[in-house]
């Protein structure tokens, strides 16, 4: 705090003894115009900076966080573990191949990361605010991790971080599992530099883990479909959910994302009045390919003429048409239309258009392919903005940060394709937080 104080008072200092003058030069209508502002104008002698003495050092600002890790089901502390909601003693059985680290505040978390990643045969797999990090790896590893400078607490991780909160709540019931039979789940692998197909660790020992996830859809799912790496969908046709999360390859099992289109409240969104009240433009998008995912596009509609480069099918049922409910030629109107049948131009009648048809025909469904695949196909077909007008039907993952965000997110952080595109609207990530609710120690190791 001491120093923030010192460098914000010698920037000051340099401020005022800068010699502060109106512009010099003949006075122009552009000068008129913001001398009618009250715009003051002034200059800093162009040695000031370099006259300032003092140091900077990058890691100025300690780290204050509370040596607790709030995850989805509950919060880790050098206690134990506080449930947010009732639990089953069935999905608090600790899995074996994850465990869950404290960190202090003696060092930063990032150099803590930095260290637990050199450890052989462990793998760190996610950050759970503030200060909890999930490792995977050996019972060596493990046991590695306690001479880890700021490690102060390390717990079990519970089988119910792997299940999203609808199935935890179907096995709170008796027959829940039986009535999960033939429901549409997708299964997810952990992230690396991508999300993992192959699950490989070795420590120094020998020891291994190594499974393959597809091989595990093809247990606990029929009907399997290979969405992306690391990602897989079909009906659950196994005896047990736990049989599954159990499985070192599996990240997340959860519900079928329902997805909803609507965007009926896009121009209060977006702000639109406020916009053209203060910005005007010429900009038409002449040049611009923007890509559109949604139910599926009417080519003959008439706003598009020849501008659209590319219609898809991305979810297979063999179809690109906006059969039942018109939202996606509807959007794609509002983005590019040129306004020759409606009356009503869209925001860039000058752009190409790349659609990607998300609507099962022969359903009327909405169907939720993989977020990495619909940017990053979008991009390599030269696509630079990307514009969805959905979300999840279900209002209770609303606003929440789930593993459509984290792809995007991941893809960001490895300067890739993805990164020029908007964020997903959900995570099932096994940080997010909850109400406070009862209270239940996991067992942790020595």
């Amino acid at each position: 705090m001491e120093r923030r104080v010192r460098l914000a008072l010698g920037i000051l200092i340099v401020l005022l003894m800068s010699p502060w003058s109106s512009m010099v030069g003949p006075e122009t209508d552009e000068t008129q115009r913001l001398d009618a502002r009250d715009v003051e104008f002034f200059s800093i002698r162009t040695d000031a900076y370099s006259d300032f003495v003092g140091t900077y050092e990058s890691s100025d600002v300690e780290e204050e966080r509370a040596i607790i890790a709030e995850s989805r089901i509950g919060t880790f502390s050098r206690n134990g573990l506080e449930l947010y909601r009732p639990l089953s003693s069935e999905v608090l059985e600790p899995r074996l191949d994850v465990q869950l680290l404290l960190i202090d505040n003696d060092r930063h978390i990032a150099d803590v990361r930095n260290d637990l990643s050199e450890i052989s045969g462990l793998e760190v797999r996610e950050f759970i605010s503030p200060s909890g990090l999930m490792v995977q790896g050996t019972f060596s590893a493990f046991a590695a991790t306690q001479s880890v400078e700021s490690v102060v607490a390390q717990w079990d991780v519970p089988l119910a971080m792997f299940l999203d909160d609808s199935l935890l709540d179907a096995l709170m019931f008796e027959d829940g599992e039986r009535m999960l039979q033939d429901e549409a789940l997708r299964l997810e692998g952990w992230w690396d530099e991508h999300q993992l197909d192959v699950l490989s660790i070795a420590d120094s020992d020998g020891n291994t883990i190594q499974q393959d996830l597809s091989q595990v859809a093809g247990i606990a799912l029929n009907d399997v479909e290979h969405l992306d790496k690391g990602q897989y969908r079909g009906q659950f046709s196994s005896e047990s959910l736990l049989d599954v999360v159990r499985q070192p390859s599996v990240m997340w099992l959860r519900f079928e994302p329902q997805m909803d289109i609507d965007n009926d409240q896009s121009k209060n969104h977006m702000n639109i009045n406020t916009m053209r009240s203060y910005f005007t433009t010429d900009l038409d998008g002449s040049g611009q390919i923007v890509a559109v995912a949604d139910s599926g596009l009417d080519e003959d509609h008439g706003d598009f003429g020849t501008r659209v480069v590319g219609n898809y099918d991305v979810i297979g049922d063999g179809s690109t048409a906006d059969k039942h409910s018109g939202h996606g030629t509807h959007v794609a109107c509002t983005v590019l239309g040129d306004g020759s049948k409606g009356g009503y131009a869209g925001v860039a009648p000058d752009a190409e258009l790349y659609f990607q048809a998300m609507e099962n025909d022969n359903t009327g469904n909405f169907v939720s392919p993989s977020l990495n695949y619909l940017l990053n196909s979008a991009y390599n077909a030269g696509a630079r903005i990307h514009t969805n007008s959905w979300g999840s039907s279900a209002t209770s993952t609303q606003g929440e940060y789930t593993s459509e965000a984290e792809a995007v997110d991941r893809a960001c952080a490895r300067d890739e394709p993805a990164r020029v595109f908007g964020a997903a609207d959900e995570r099932q990530g096994r940080g997010d937080r909850g109400a406070a609710g009862r209270r239940r120690a996991a067992g942790a190791l020595p």
